[in-house]
């Protein structure tokens, strides 16, 4: 979308450690931006509705996958972030298919792949949101 003649997208990385996006909370009233940051800030902003829609709350939870990817130093760490993330909103279809699509990436790829596969598989998430926006619209 256009926002002063400038082009976004609800949510995108604009480096490895950070998530922003368009806080929902405030359209359309406000347009303002957050930026995440760790596993716990984008479980909140999950929780607390910052993002609304089961795109944007799966595209959401890949980001949050590539955050925890970072942050978990073994996979079972990665696991109880990866849980934490779906217990925010545990009826939230998208959330725990596009975490679980994380995980098995991560597995088959091996541990020590996780940041690059996350970063990537997080972005396929969004972009295959933003195309089945754009061909509904």
């Amino acid at each position: 979308m256009l926002v002063s003649g400038k082009p976004f997208r609800t949510i995108w990385m604009p480096d490895a450690a950070t998530v922003r996006i368009i806080d929902q909370r405030r359209l359309p009233w406000s347009f303002d931006l957050l930026d995440l940051r760790t596993v716990a800030e984008v479980a909140h902003a999950i929780k607390d509705m910052a993002v609304r829609g089961a795109g944007l709350i799966g595209a959401t939870a890949g980001y949050g996958m590539a955050l925890a990817a970072c942050e978990a130093s073994d996979m079972a760490e990665l696991e109880v972030l990866a849980t934490s993330l779906v217990q925010t909103r545990p009826t939230a279809v998208n959330l725990s298919w596009a975490v679980q699509r994380q995980l098995a990436g991560i597995r088959a790829a091996g541990f020590d792949q996780r940041v690059e596969v996350a970063l990537r598989e997080a972005e396929r998430i969004a972009d295959e949101d933003a195309e089945a926006c754009e061909s509904i619209g």
